[in-house]
C-alpha cells in the first residue's frame, strides 16, 4: 500500500516543485566541471549514449537537504465518490526527499532523515500561506492508494483545524491517514 496525500481548493493551486535548492547544468558540463569520474557510471553512460554531445539538463542537488522539498500535482481530473472534501480543486501533493512525518524517535534515528522530512513540512506549509488568501480554507487528505473510501480497516482519525495566523511546526508532526485536515488562513 502506498500512502497517497492531496490538498482541496476553492480555487487552482501553482502544481510543480517547491522548495529545493538546485543547480540546473548539462551533462557535458558536470562532468567536465564538477564530476569527471561520472562519465564511467552506467547512468551516466546511458544518458551519454541517448545525447552523445552531452547538451541535456539535469538537475544536481550538493545535499539530500538540498534536493527534498515538495511536490504538487493535479487538478485530479476524475475523483472517487468516497472523496471527503468539500472544494472541487483536487492535488496530490508529495513529500520530495522526505515524508510528512517528524517525531523524536526519527530525529534520533536518523537525523538527515528527520530534517529532509522536516523540510518538506515547513514546504507544505509554506506552500499553503503563499497561495492561500486570507479568509480562505483548504483541505488536506491523506490515504492508501486503495482510495479516499474512509470505511477501510483503519478508523477515522479525529479531523483536525489550523490556522495559520497562529500554527507553528513544532519538533513533532504527524499528517495522520483518513484524518481530515482544514487549513485557514
Amino acid at each position: 500500500m502506498t500512502q497517497q496525500y492531496y490538498i482541496a481548493s476553492s480555487r487552482e493551486l501553482p502544481t510543480g516543485s517547491f522548495g529545493m535548492n538546485k543547480t540546473v547544468m548539462t551533462i557535458r558540463d558536470y562532468i567536465e566541471k564538477v564530476n569527471p569520474s561520472a562519465k564511467d557510471q552506467i547512468v551516466m553512460q546511458a544518458l551519454l549514449e541517448k545525447d552523445p554531445e552531452g547538451d541535456q539538463l539535469m538537475d544536481i542537488f550538493e545535499t539530500e537537504l538540498d534536493a527534498a522539498g515538495l511536490y504538487v500535482a493535479g487538478p485530479m481530473k476524475s475523483v472517487d465518490a468516497s472523496c471527503p472534501f468539500q472544494h472541487p480543486y483536487i492535488y496530490q501533493v508529495d513529500p520530495d526527499g522526505g515524508s510528512f512525518e517528524m517525531n523524536d524517535e526519527k530525529k534520533l534515528s536518523s537525523p538527515e532523515y528527520y530534517q529532509c522530512s522536516k523540510k518538506c513540512i515547513t514546504e507544505l506549509f509554506r506552500y499553503i500561506d503563499r497561495h492561500l488568501k486570507t479568509g480562505e480554507e483548504l483541505e488536506l487528505y491523506s490515504c492508501t492508494d486503495y482510495g479516499f473510501d474512509r470505511s477501510w480497516d483503519l478508523p477515522n482519525q479525529d479531523d483536525l483545524l489550523i490556522d495559520l495566523s497562529t500554527f507553528q511546526l513544532g519538533d513533532n508532526y504527524e499528517w495522520k491517514e483518513r484524518q481530515l485536515i482544514r487549513v485557514r488562513k
